[in-house]
């Protein structure tokens, strides 16, 4: 996958178009860090793969949440601690 700057992308839009033309992706950065990925695609796929992107970005989401728990400790809760976890916080509601 190549990587292309922010202000080439800006510059030299065609090289862009070639990259995504004969690699499919292209992650853009700014400053040197990574910004966005480009993806190529088709009319005809265009549905499908907003799709899939969203699939992965809430795949990732979770991922980072499950993280999360695991770190803080959430992991080693009892059944019974969860079910208490809910009930107050229905209660709170």
């Amino acid at each position: 996958m190549e990587a292309l700057s922010y202000r080439v992308l800006r510059n030299q839009p065609g090289r862009l178009e070639q990259s995504l033309g004969k690699q499919g992706l292209v992650l853009i950065t700014k400053g040197g860090e990574p910004f966005a990925l480009m993806v190529g695609l088709a009319e005809e796929t265009l549905e499908d793969t907003v799709k899939l992107v969203a699939q992965v970005r809430a795949q990732q989401a979770v991922a980072s949440m499950r993280a999360q728990a695991r770190a803080r400790g959430l992991d080693l809760l009892t059944d019974k601690q969860i079910r208490a976890e809910i009930e107050a916080a229905r209660r709170a509601r």
